[in-house]
């Protein structure tokens, strides 16, 4: 009994006039929220925290609406984590972009500014894990600036 080959052919798919090959200087600037716990209480009239971060960007505020409900000590850990901020970027690679990333405690009336940084991200780096602790927040986010074909 013999086989019977099968051999595969690929089309090129692109829409007619797309350079997205031969341009090649987009990058993913990706950051997502791995984890985040609140070290000690910021607000002295509950037992909890509502916590929410702004990134710029389309969506600068991550929940759009409502908040994290943290208490003191306890881990917040999405599964998967959360896109806190997301955009592509056409520069050459091995360029810096900076990134504000805050965390604000909202309470009636006003809003607490409890992290307040300048992320420095290298276009082309592969994902990175940063963790860092300020004003009793510590807080843990994965950050990659990804080359793109598209």
């Amino acid at each position: 009994m013999g086989r019977k080959r099968i051999v595969k052919t690929y089309k090129d798919t692109r829409a007619k006039g797309d350079r997205s090959r031969i341009e090649g200087h987009r990058y993913l600037v990706r950051v997502d929220l791995v984890s985040i716990k609140m070290e000690k209480e910021a607000d002295s009239v509950g037992a909890t925290s509502e916590i929410y971060i702004h990134c710029p960007g389309r969506f600068s505020r991550t929940p759009n609406e409502g908040t994290f409900n943290i208490e003191r000590n306890e881990v917040f850990k999405p599964t998967g984590g959360i896109t806190v901020y997301s955009r592509m970027r056409e520069k050459k690679g091995g360029e810096t972009v900076e990134i504000s990333f805050k965390v604000f405690d909202q309470d009636l009336g006003r809003d607490d500014k409890l992290v307040d940084t300048k992320l420095s991200i290298t276009l082309g780096q592969s994902k990175e894990y940063i963790s860092f602790i300020e004003n009793g927040v510590k807080v843990k986010i994965s950050v990659a600036a990804n080359h793109s074909r598209f």
